[in-house]
């Protein structure tokens, strides 16, 4: 299976959780958690740390720069 997108970086899916709180699944089912009020510039900024970039998002908020 291919885990990369065109610039190389290894794909990931950011998933919003019925309680506000999400997660962060990354390659090699590695995933980082999130409090309910995080942003998803940081939950962005936090694949970055990890090489990834969030291709898939799975978010309940209408707010778009809320996660949580």
């Amino acid at each position: 299976m291919d885990l990369t997108v065109l610039n190389g970086k290894p794909k990931a899916t950011l998933i919003q959780r019925f309680d506000g709180s999400a997660v962060l699944l990354g390659p090699e089912a590695r995933k980082v958690e999130f409090e309910n009020g995080t942003t998803r510039n940081e939950a962005a900024a936090r694949a970055e740390d990890f090489g990834w970039v969030i291709a898939i998002e799975h978010l309940h908020s209408e707010k778009e720069h809320r996660i949580g």
